[in-house]
């Protein structure tokens, strides 16, 4: 959700470590920076302008030029407007003020309209760095629209509004080269609608809305190399066309080789406060919903993590059978992380073999190298950490660890906690005969294989082995015929 935000004080990321030798806003000074912004955006008039003002230089960046040239449909930007002033020391004081807007259009495909009211930011740029040292912003009335005709799903729209937020950010010199930075936002008032199709013959389309009163994060990057993405920005403006990418490609090459790895290691967490969705079926409802991720760049160490979690989860009214409402979980925490792979090898491979001009960027060879680079030990480790669902009546928890692979047996162990089975099972005794008659018997199964816990809990460890067999509990599932 924070992403918009950078992309409007983009201009700034723009500077490199170029000096600029006077403090007041000079024509000469004005030249310059107008060479510099040149050097990203291109000569093409109309683009860049620059001006001197009494401390500080007005700039303006038009993008009308550069969209008029793209192959389809048309789009149209609204120019940014900032102020930049020459602090002296290597830094310079960047503030920007102005309503933005978006429009997209290519006819029979999409239609896309997005629109700021109001956007204010200010940020000190440090030239050492190539980024913000520390920079922040606020906006109110953003809007999206867009309308998408799919040959197959008709016509979709969806809509989508923040009443308004902020962000902060700050960035310094990483320990292992690059820039380590970090960042917060809050976005107040979210709201989105979107047409879903027709789920049968014959039956209307229908539309699902959703709120949420509230969504704030926090980002924290590492090695982020600044020079790599002003690079790719210069040759992606300087070469629009597919075309034009694949006959320049070996400049394309370097300049993601000499990149590497982009970045180092990302997080980033989000938690949204008071969600409503309106469905065809009634009103679904949680009281928090978050998110965490975390990944590492093209680096030898390779990682992601996903955590997800939702509380006080409230299903339409009706939906759920009087016997069931409390087997339906209010709170679930998800978290797995995957890693013992490799990205910076398959990555230089890739880059070292790939030729955009022909129907398949790297042959059949080249691709199981990849492959073999991507799992030098031939497998990838799977984390579950404490993950669990909670219902009204009963609590279900999982750990564990695992090792899988295209040409490895998984070997893992984990473990299973519940709580409230009788409970449970009480509540299965209200339910229709043959809904009870189908899970009793499980329960009745799982039970047997259960260990007591804590506090009356049921466990259950689970080992997959070397050798093909499930193990629960010590018992080997595949000797009772289970497997």
């Amino acid at each position: 959700m924070s992403f918009p935000l950078r992309l409007a004080a983009l201009p700034l990321l723009l500077i490199s470590t170029a000096a600029y030798a006077a403090e007041p806003a000079t024509p000469e000074g004005a030249a310059e920076l107008t060479t510099l912004l040149q050097t990203y955006l291109g000569a093409k008039e109309g683009v860049v302008s620059v001006e001197p003002g009494d401390e500080v230089y007005d700039v303006t960046l038009d993008f009308a030029p550069l969209t008029a040239g793209l192959p389809a449909g048309t789009t149209t930007v609204s120019p940014l407007e900032f102020t930049l002033a020459d602090n002296g020391d290597g830094t310079w004081a960047m503030t920007q003020d102005q309503a933005l807007s978006l429009k997209l259009s290519i006819p029979g495909e999409i239609e896309m309209d997005i629109a700021i009211a109001s956007y204010k930011g200010e940020g000190v740029f440090d030239e050492a760095l190539q980024t913000f040292s520390s920079s922040n912003a606020e906006f109110s009335g953003l809007t999206m629209t867009q309308k998408v005709t799919d040959p197959n799903m008709g016509q979709q729209n969806v809509s989508y509004a923040i009443a308004d937020g902020s962000y902060e950010s700050t960035g310094a010199a990483g320990e292992n080269g690059g820039v380590d930075s970090t960042g917060s936002f809050t976005l107040n008032g979210l709201s989105e609608s979107f047409d879903l199709p027709p789920m049968g013959e014959g039956a209307p389309p229908s539309t699902i809305s959703l709120t949420v009163d509230s969504y704030v994060g926090d980002s924290a990057v590492t090695g982020l190399r600044p020079d790599a993405l002003y690079k790719l920005l210069a040759f992606f403006v300087a070469n629009p066309s597919e075309e034009a990418i694949k006959a320049a490609q070996g400049e394309l090459k370097t300049i993601l080789t000499d990149g590497l790895p982009l970045f180092e290691h990302v997080t980033s967490n989000a938690t949204g406060s008071n969600l409503k969705v309106q469905t065809p079926m009634g009103e679904v409802a949680a009281s928090e919903v978050s998110a965490t991720i975390e990944a590492g760049g093209l680096v030898e160490e390779g990682l992601f993590r996903e955590a997800i979690g939702v509380k006080g989860l409230a299903l339409p009214t009706g939906l759920v059978p009087d016997w069931a409402v409390d087997l339906v979980p209010k709170d679930v925490a998800l978290d797995f992380a995957a890693s013992r792979f490799d990205l910076a090898a398959p990555a230089k491979i890739f880059l070292a073999a790939m030729d955009l001009t022909k129907p398949e960027p790297v042959d059949e060879a080249t691709g199981q190298q990849i492959l073999a680079a991507l799992l030098p030990e031939g497998v990838v480790d799977i984390t579950i950490a404490p993950s669990a669902v909670t219902a009204p009546i009963y609590t279900l928890s999982l750990e564990g660890t695992a090792t899988a692979g295209p040409a490895a047996m998984p070997t893992g162990k984990a473990t299973l906690t519940a709580t409230g089975i009788t409970a449970v099972e009480q509540a299965l005794a209200k339910a229709p005969p043959e809904v009870g008659g189908q899970a009793n018997p499980m329960i009745a199964m799982v039970k047997g294989l259960s260990k007591p816990g804590a506090d009356g809990a049921l466990v259950w460890e689970l080992e997959m082995t070397a050798d093909g067999k499930m193990l629960v509990n010590g018992t080997d599932l595949s000797a009772m015929g289970m497997q």
